[in-house]
């Protein structure tokens, strides 16, 4: 694998973490399964989607993107869920 593709990776792991935080914390103030819920989760994917695109990372990468996704929803909510 070419360094510059694993840096990609990584640095594309660490976005799509952290655009997922807000999201996170948003989609704690909606019922689970309204349509608020709904789009708090899928939001920040044409976003990951456009970056993967765009560094030519492979379709294959996708599941660890989706991990790193949902650990930075989880992480929103327990951001927001402490705080309250």
């Amino acid at each position: 694998m070419n360094t510059q593709v694993l840096f990609y990776i990584i640095v594309l792991l660490i976005i799509t973490y952290l655009i997922n935080i807000p999201f996170g914390i948003i989609r704690k103030r909606y019922k689970k399964f309204s349509v608020g819920w709904f789009i708090c989760i899928h939001a920040p994917i044409p976003i990951v989607a456009f970056i993967r695109i765009s560094t030519q990372v492979s379709f294959k990468f996708i599941p660890i993107l989706i991990a790193a996704a949902i650990a930075g929803q989880i992480t929103g909510s327990r951001v927001k869920r402490n705080n309250t």
